[in-house]
This record gives C-alpha cells, sequence and structure tokens, in this order.
C-alpha cells in the first residue's frame, strides 16, 4: 500500500488532513495511530508487532471497511477483497460515482435446474446476515490449499452454507484426484481465494453470492472480475478438467456463466 493511496483513503475517512505528498510524516502517522485506536476489536492482529508494509495495508482495509467498501478482514494482507475494495474506492473518487459492473449472461451459460437462480437464493438459502450465518458450516478437506493472498499459509478448512457444502467438498476432491497436488500447485489451483463474505456484489447493488456462503474463488491475478477470455489464466486447455469437474458438482464457472470474473465459481444460476 503506498503513502499516497493511504494518505487518499485516510483524509476520506476524516483521520488526516495533509497534503497528498507520498510522505510518511507525523500527521499521517497520528491518523494511523486514531484508526488503529478506533478499530482495535476488529483487527486480526497487533499492527505494532508486524511489517510497516503489513499495517499500512491493515490501516488501509479499516479504512475501507468505514467507506463501505468491504475489503474484508482487517488481516494486513492485499487479497482480492482489499484489491477491489481499493478499485472501488478510485473509481468512485476519480468518476463521482460507483462502478457498474456487468454480467450480462452468456448465451450457452450454464442451467441447472436444482440449484436456484441468483434472485431465488434468499428463499433457498436465507438471507444474508444472521439467517445466513447460522446456516454455514465448515467443510474439512483431506488435504491443503494454499492461502491466495499469503502463500506461505495454508488451509484445509473452507466455510459455506451447509445446503452447498457436499457438492463443493466433492468437487474439490475429484479436481485433486484428476491433478494431483504438484500439477494443482503448478497451475494455481491450490491458490484459495475465499468464500462466504457479508458485502455486497463488486460494481453492482445487490448481495454477492459470497454473502449467501454459496460462492468461492481461486488465484484472483490473473483471473480477476474484469479479466474476459481468452486472457484469463482459467480459459487455458489445462484449466478446462477444473472447470467441468466444478460444473459437473454444480459449483458453476463465472467464465461460463457471463464470460469474465475467472476466479468466481458459485452454487447458483443467472
Amino acid at each position: 500500500m503506498d503513502t499516497r493511496t493511504l494518505q487518499q483513503l485516510l483524509a476520506a475517512a476524516g483521520y488526516y488532513a495533509g497534503g497528498l505528498d507520498g510522505d510518511f510524516g507525523p500527521k499521517t502517522f497520528a491518523a494511523m495511530l486514531a484508526v488503529e485506536a478506533k478499530h482495535a476489536d476488529g483487527y486480526t492482529f497487533d499492527p505494532t508487532t508486524t511489517t510497516e508494509a503489513r499495517r499500512h495495508t491493515a490501516c488501509a482495509q479499516a479504512c475501507l471497511e468505514e467507506l463501505g467498501h468491504a475489503p474484508g478482514t482487517i488481516d494486513g494482507w492485499v487479497g482480492a477483497n482489499t484489491t477491489e475494495a481499493l478499485n472501488a474506492f478510485l473509481f468512485q473518487t476519480i468518476n463521482g460515482k460507483p462502478e457498474e459492473i456487468e454480467r450480462a449472461p452468456l448465451p450457452n451459460a450454464p442451467r441447472v435446474s436444482s440449484i436456484p437462480s441468483q434472485s431465488e437464493v434468499d428463499r433457498v438459502y436465507g438471507t444474508p446476515g444472521a439467517q445466513i450465518k447460522s446456516r454455514l458450516t465448515m467443510i474439512e478437506l483431506p488435504f491443503k490449499l494454499r492461502i491466495d493472498y499469503n502463500l506461505r499459509q495454508s488451509t484445509n478448512k473452507i466455510t459455506v452454507h451447509r445446503d452447498c457444502a457436499p457438492q463443493l467438498e466433492k468437487a474439490l476432491i475429484e479436481v485433486r484426484d484428476h491433478y494431483g497436488a504438484e500439477a494443482m500447485r503448478d497451475l494455481g489451483i491450490d491458490r484459495y481465494a475465499g468464500t462466504y463474505n457479508h458485502r455486497k456484489m463488486r460494481g453492482g447493488s445487490k448481495w454477492s453470492m459470497h454473502a449467501y456462503g454459496c460462492a468461492i474463488d481461486f488465484h484472483h491475478g490473473p483471473n480477476g472480475l474484469r479479466t474476459p477470455c481468452p486472457q484469463a489464466l482459467f480459459c487455458g486447455p489445462d484449466y478446462k478438467a477444473f472447470l467441468d469437474i466444478m460444473e459437473a458438482n454444480e459449483w458453476l464457472p463465472a467464465i461460463r456463466l457471463w464470460g469474465k470474473d475467472a476466479m468466481h465459481f458459485q452454487r447458483a444460476t443467472l
């Protein structure tokens, strides 16, 4: 997180009134301390005991949260949620209005009668917030996935809606059986980028499928929200089996639903 951008966020959130000069001086430091004091309960770590870069990123995440851009957990790591929250902030700052991202269905988009459409998820999965949280469950895989925003960490535990968990667990085990650990790592398929997140859709006003616990992301960088085929990594031939397995288990690839956001899979049709 560069200092000038951090100063922009601090100023927008009302903590900083100095110049946007990229100089991390006393005023910027004081503003960061004020953010840390206000959001102490929201930080997942002690910001005074980490690197300067991680501390600045966490401060930016706290500001983005205040400004309504849903950066995810205040953990100091730059993942997909933090990146897209910052994109949303910068777009609105420059253009004076929120970004709108079109998700028009492709003519051959998958249609699966056994799962709800996005317009039906409230009725089928529940209402985002307390009701969805009460219906979440944890999958424990027999192998680990690397955390996309911090590849030194890994997990075999994934939290999703209880009505989506069996299909996701089966799909991921089949993906592992098909590719094997080494190929999954080489291809980046094992880079887990998140599931449940109580937030609105990026570039839209409706609830994200992540807020229902029926979405999962992998390998954000080359498969981003605005990246179409053939530029997205997951559009390559080596990834066809991955997409096929996920789709066969009712977890539909966004790249096959609306032609972008290849990192994203959801158990809902358009």
